[in-house]
């Protein structure tokens, strides 16, 4: 459900995208408080908003310039490490995207550039 959530916000089905991951909100009862669909949402809203200086536009960039998950997920980990102490569940959003970097389709908004 959350590749399917992916597929559609980074092809440029931002309003299927929206709905699945209401969808997901619901299935799962989440508040919109929970740490998962936080992150969640805040990967849509700053795609959708094309927010170039969001994470998810910088993992995309680093990602397309051959930068390994591996490498990324790490990299995540010590920013948050010298942040902030996050929920786990929000933690795990984003190593949950980051893990699935190379089974998603190249955002439509770089093909663009």
């Amino acid at each position: 459900m959350i590749k399917k959530f992916f597929t559609l916000l980074f092809s440029g089905k931002i309003s299927r995208a929206e709905k699945a991951l209401e969808h997901m909100r619901k299935r799962y009862k989440l508040s919109e408080d929970d740490g998962y669909y936080k992150a969640l949402y805040g990967i849509y809203y700053s795609y959708v908003s094309d927010d170039k200086n969001s994470y998810v536009f910088k993992v995309w960039e680093k990602f397309l310039n051959g930068e390994s998950k591996r490498s990324i997920e790490r990299s995540f980990k010590e920013l948050l490490r010298d942040l902030y102490d996050p929920p786990s569940d929000f933690i795990q959003a984003w190593i949950d995207f980051i893990k699935m970097l190379d089974k998603l389709p190249t955002p439509h908004k770089f093909k663009k550039t």
